[in-house]
């Protein structure tokens, strides 16, 4: 059974490693410097990393912003509202399918009035059926697709922008 916790900074490199070995795939779009930018955001506080341990093993890893770092292109999904914004859910390969992505959703959705939120947004290619099951499972709904070009390279080159209203 997974333990779940508050990522410590002393993880940074071992998290941002984490992430380019389980998260590559033609659905996720993880530049270096995207990745760099997210890890700083957390660095000054304007977000967290939440783990899934099995012992001493990262086995998963999501990361969201706080409303005040709301990325600017999801405010129009908002309507005024607080929103924390979940940049990163990757789960260990050998992991995959037995609800640890939507339980670190749901950690998520739990802390998310303590920091001030009333909305959550998140982003995935529109195909990504593994990242469809697992938000939907989490309670997350479709809000908007629309063409990405320079973020998918893949399938049909859209993204799905979901919501979950607290």
């Amino acid at each position: 059974m997974p333990n779940y916790r508050k990522a410590i900074a002393e993880e940074i490199d071992v998290l941002k490693s984490f992430i380019f070995k389980h998260g590559l795939n033609p659905w996720n779009y993880l530049p270096k410097d995207g990745i760099d930018k997210t890890f700083s955001l957390l660095a000054n506080n304007h977000g967290e990393a939440l783990v899934a341990c099995e012992g001493e093993s990262i086995i998963g890893l999501a990361i969201f912003f706080y409303p005040s770092a709301l990325p600017e292109n999801f405010q129009q999904y908002t309507d005024s509202e607080p929103a924390v914004y979940i940049a990163e859910v990757v789960v260990h390969g050998d992991y995959s399918g037995r609800g640890i992505g939507s339980k670190l959703l749901n950690k998520i959705i739990t802390k998310a009035p303590d920091i001030g939120a009333s909305k959550l947004l998140l982003d995935r290619h529109e195909e990504n059926a593994a990242s469809a099951g697992m938000m939907r499972k989490a309670g997350f709904v479709e809000i908007s697709t629309f063409s990405d070009l320079e973020r998918r390279h893949f399938g049909s080159r859209k993204t799905t922008v979901l919501s979950f209203d607290l």
